[in-house]
């Protein structure tokens, strides 16, 4: 796909180079107001597939805003965001795509990597297979591995496998791993840390789309003094994505994890639950080993994250 960006005093006037330069085929991208609210900039494609498979790009002929919407097509990301992203972006008068970017997602997000200490129990919840327990024994091992004491508790009471997976982690890090079906029995357990304690608490997957089911998960941490955090597998549907974080959201999530981003080659989906959820962005999982691949998030990291030509910025976001 190629894109170019014209500005002209008038909206018909930049259609009129879209047509000129770029043929009756080409798609508007995105529109916006020109420099100091005087004209319009508009930025529009043409698929030309043998750049488009290559996903290489001459750093020295693209424009800086070209790229970032180019990226941000790429990955999915719905228009009504890529745009305002875009904006933001424009307004910073960048000269280079992933610092104009960074800026635009500091802007626009919020980033709160998790604590390390006790102050409050962290609740992780999402969909069945999103990663939980995965993340869970990752965070502990941090936490062991900085030595600093933490206290985990499952409360996958029911799938088969569920308490056995998390056991075998904890038990190699010599912790024990304390088990939850009720609130009563939650509370307990949270009780059972020691002041200062970091409490991790591995919820079992649940619908959030299902009105008995979500209020299970709610009632289920009522009374606890909790950060909610939601895992989410990046390289979903974007639209659904959205649907999971507002559900989350409207029973207490304010964080989010987005895991499996080693597998994921479309990143839209988390930017759009961060969004519409309002939910900050926590940390990011990479990959399966629990000693590492797990790591915080921050706009920069992000941002190179959704470029191109950066190979190695998932490996170096889970350092």
């Amino acid at each position: 796909m190629r894109l170019k960006t014209f500005t002209a005093p008038s909206m018909n006037e930049a259609m009129q180079l879209v047509k000129t330069h770029l043929g009756p085929d080409a798609i508007i991208v995105s529109t916006q107001k020109g420099e100091g609210g005087i004209g319009v900039r508009l930025t529009a494609a043409i698929e030309a597939p043998e750049e488009e498979d290559a996903w290489d790009y001459d750093e020295d002929q693209i424009d800086p805003i070209d790229e970032i919407v180019e990226a941000l097509t790429h990955h999915n990301v719905i228009a009504e965001l890529s745009e305002k992203i875009t904006r933001i972006a424009s307004s910073l008068d960048a000269d280079d795509a992933k610092l104009a970017l960074a800026g635009a997602l500091d802007q626009h997000f919020k980033f709160q990597p998790l604590p390390v200490t006790g102050t409050r129990p962290i609740v992780l919840v999402g969909l069945p297979g999103a990663g939980k327990t995965v993340t869970t024994a990752k965070l502990a091992t941090r936490q062991v591995m900085k030595k600093k004491p933490v206290n985990v508790i499952t409360t996958d009471t029911v799938r088969a496998g569920g308490y056995d997976q998390l056991e075998a982690f904890t038990r190699l890090l010599k912790v024990d791993l304390l088990t939850a079906g009720t609130c009563d029995e939650l509370s307990d357990a949270v009780a059972a840390g020691a002041p200062g304690t970091l409490t991790l608490v591995d919820c079992a997957g649940g619908n959030p789309f299902d009105p008995e089911d979500l209020e299970h998960q709610r009632r289920l941490v009522e009374g606890l003094d909790a950060e909610m955090v939601l895992v989410m597998a990046a390289g979903t549907d974007p639209l659904d994505a959205i649907d999971q974080a507002r559900a989350y959201a409207r029973i207490g999530a304010r964080r989010l994890i987005a895991t499996r981003l080693d597998i994921a080659r479309r990143l839209g989906s988390i930017l759009a639950a961060a969004d519409a959820g309002r939910l900050a962005f926590a940390e990011v999982g990479i990959g399966s080993g629990v000693a590492d691949g797990l790591g915080p998030l921050n706009p920069v990291s992000l941002a190179r994250l959704l470029l191109p030509n950066e190979h190695s910025a998932r490996e170096e976001a889970a350092e």
